[in-house]
C-alpha cells in the first residue's frame, strides 16, 4: 500500500470517530432534553397539587363564611386551569321515613369544578376536595372534601362552584361568596310541600314535619354523581362505616353512600296486618343479648276453631328467623264457661345463611298453671286472649334443642299451617345443626356458650333463646306477622298488641343528627 492510499484511511477513520461521537452526544442531548422535560412535567404537575390545594382551603374559608373573598395565584408553566359551573351533582334523600316508604328529596345541586389539565393529568376541586386523574388511572383524592361523619353525626356544608372561564400559564382565581352556610338540615321553615327542602312531603297524610333531629326511620343516602366518583368512593369507605354502593353499575360514575337511621325500639305496638308486608320496625338492636321486654296480647276469634297457629318472621337476605305460638287444644277456645285452658307451644326457627342446608329449631310446651310465660283470660268483648312474655326465664320454659312436636305436625297431614318456614315439607328437607354452639356474643347466664345436641333439654329457658336469635337476626329486623292455615286462623290481627323494648346498637353505621348547609362560591378567572 502506497504512502498516499495510508493518509486517505487516516483521513476517513478519523472523520467517522468525529462523527460517531457528534451522532452520541446528539443523542445523549435528545435522550437527556426528554428526561428533562418529562422531570419537568412532573414536578409542574406536582406543583399543580399543592396550589390546588391552597385554594381547597381558601376556597372554603369563603363557603363557610370565614372569609368575603380570596384571591389565589396558581403560577404554572404549562396546563390549563377552567370553571365549569355544569359538572357533577349531590343529592341527600332520607329514604322509607314514613310508614308509607316515601323517600324525601333533601338536597340535589349540581357540584361544579375548578380543574387543571396538563399532559400529565387532572387535578379538579370539587365538593370542597381535591382530585386527581393521571394516565386514565382511577381517580384519587388529594385533599378529603367538606364531608364529615363522626359520632352519628353528618355535617356536610355542601359547596357548589359557580363561574365559567379559562386560562394558561400563571393564573389569579378570584373566589367570592354567593351563600354561605344556608341551612338545609334541620330545617323549620315551610318553604315547600312538594319537593326539594323542607318540610317532608308527607302524600299519606294532611300534615308536613319540618326538618328536626334526632332522624328517625330509614336511611340516609348521600349520592354523588362525578367524573372523580372512583375518589368519592374510596373516601366513603375510609372515612365511614355506611354502605358503599355504585346504583347504576361499576363503570358509572355515580357512587352512594348509604346510612342507616338509628329508630329504636318500637315499645307498645300494634300487630302487623297478618299475612301482608305490614311490619313493626325493630331497628338498631344492640348484639350482646339486649332485649329487654317482649310480649304480646293474642285475641282469638269467639269461635274458637281452627289450628290458631302465629308466626313473627323476617328474611334478610339469606338470614330467616321464626317465632312461633300455638294453643295445644287449639280445637275449643272459647269464653263461655271461663278463660280457655291450654298449654302452649312455642317454637325458635333460625337459619343463619351461612350454612348449607342446616338450620336451628328450639321448642317448649308451657301449662299456664306452672309459669307466667303464658296466659289465658277474656277481654269485655268475650275473646280469648293468650299472653305471652317472650323474655320469661322461669325453669319451667326450658326448652329443648329439637323439632319432634313441628315435624310430626299437629294438623291433618303432618303440616303445621300458621308458619312461614315450619312446614313439615321444608323441615324434612333440611337438617338441623347437631350439635350446635351458642356463640356469636356473650353469654345468656349458663346458658351459652354450650354444645347441644339433637334433643337435648337444656338450661336454655324460652327468654335466653328469643333473646339471643333476635340478637343473631340484628341489628335491624322487620317483624312481619302471619297465621294460617290460609290466612283463615281466627287470631284477630286489630285487637293483638305488644311491647318490645331493648338496648340500641351504637357505631358509625347509624346517622341520629344531620346538618347540612348549602353553601355557594363564584370563581374567576
Amino acid at each position: 500500500m502506497s504512502i498516499t492510499s495510508r493518509g486517505q484511511s487516516e483521513t476517513v477513520g478519523f472523520v467517522l470517530v468525529i462523527a460517531l461521537v457528534l451522532a452520541g452526544a446528539g443523542l445523549t442531548v435528545a435522550i437527556g432534553g426528554t428526561a428533562i422535560l418529562d422531570t419537568q412535567a412532573s414536578n409542574e404537575y406536582q406543583r399543580a397539587e399543592h396550589s390546588m390545594t391552597l385554594f381547597d382551603s381558601r376556597a372554603a374559608m369563603v363557603a363557610l363564611g370565614d372569609a368575603d373573598a380570596q384571591r389565589v395565584s396558581l403560577g404554572h408553566d404549562r396546563g390549563t386551569i377552567s370553571v365549569h359551573d355544569d359538572t357533577g351533582w349531590m343529592r341527600i334523600t332520607h329514604a322509607n321515613y314514613s310508614d308509607s316508604g316515601e323517600t324525601e328529596m333533601i338536597f340535589n345541586e349540581t357540584l361544579g369544578s375548578v380543574v387543571y389539565e396538563s399532559e400529565e393529568g387532572t387535578i379538579a376541586y370539587q365538593g370542597g376536595g381535591v382530585w386527581k386523574t393521571q394516565q386514565g388511572g382511577q381517580a384519587q383524592m388529594i385533599s378529603p372534601p367538606e364531608f364529615h361523619y363522626r359520632g352519628a353525626t353528618l355535617t356536610l356544608p355542601a359547596i357548589q362552584v359557580t363561574g365559567d372561564g379559562a386560562a394558561s400559564g400563571s393564573v389569579d382565581l378570584t373566589v367570592t361568596p354567593r351563600q354561605q352556610a344556608r341551612v338545609v338540615y334541620p330545617n323549620a321553615t315551610t318553604a315547600t310541600e312538594d319537593g326539594t327542602g323542607a318540610p317532608y312531603d308527607e302524600t299519606a297524610t294532611t300534615s308536613y314535619r319540618n326538618y328536626t333531629n334526632p332522624v328517625r326511620n330509614g336511611t340516609v343516602n348521600v349520592t354523588v354523581h362525578s367524573e372523580y366518583a372512583d375518589g368519592w368512593e374510596s373516601y366513603f369507605k375510609q372515612r365511614t362505616t355506611g354502605k358503599v354502593t355504585r346504583p347504576y353499575g361499576p363503570d358509572e360514575d355515580t357512587v352512594r353512600l348509604t346510612l342507616e337511621s338509628l329508630s329504636g325500639p318500637p315499645g307498645n305496638f300494634d300487630m302487623p296486618k297478618l299475612g301482608g308486608y305490614d311490619t313493626v320496625e325493630a331497628y338498631g338492636i344492640a348484639s350482646n343479648h339486649s332485649i329487654k321486654e317482649f310480649a304480646t296480647d293474642f285475641v282469638f276469634d269467639k269461635t274458637g276453631g281452627g289450628t290458631n297457629e302465629f308466626s313473627y318472621w323476617d328474611q334478610s337476605g339469606e338470614k330467616q328467623w321464626e317465632l312461633h305460638v300455638s294453643p295445644a287444644d287449639s280445637g275449643n277456645l272459647k269464653c263461655n264457661n271461663g278463660s280457655p285452658d291450654s298449654d302452649v307451644i312455642i317454637a325458635q326457627y333460625y337459619y343463619d345463611g351461612n350454612t348449607e342446608g342446616e338450620y336451628e329449631f328450639w321448642e317448649v310446651t308451657l301449662d299456664p298453671d306452672t309459669t307466667d310465660a303464658v296466659e289465658w283470660s277474656c277481654d269485655g268483648a268475650g275473646h280469648a286472649v293468650l299472653s305471652v312474655d317472650f323474655m320469661n326465664t322461669d325453669p319451667e320454659t326450658q326448652m329443648e334443642y329439637n323439632d319432634e312436636t313441628f315435624k310430626s305436625g299437629k294438623g291433618s297431614g303432618g303440616d303445621v299451617g300458621g308458619n312461614q318456614w315450619y312446614a313439615a315439607a321444608h323441615i324434612k328437607e333440611n337438617e338441623m345443626k347437631d350439635p350446635l354452639t351458642l356463640d356469636g356474643h356473650g353469654e345468656i347466664n349458663s346458658c351459652e356458650p354450650g354444645n347441644y345436641s339433637k334433643g337435648d333439654f337444656t338450661n336454655c329457658t324460652l327468654g335466653h333463646i328469643v333473646d339471643h336469635y333476635m340478637s343473631e337476626m340484628g341489628p335491624n329486623i322487620d317483624i312481619h306477622a302471619k297465621n294460617g292455615p290460609g290466612q283463615s286462623g281466627p287470631i284477630k290481627g286489630p285487637l293483638s298488641e305488644g311491647k318490645l323494648l331493648y338496648e340500641k346498637a351504637t357505631g358509625g353505621k347509624y346517622v341520629t343528627y344531620l346538618h347540612i348547609t348549602e353553601n355557594e362560591i363564584e370563581v374567576d378567572t
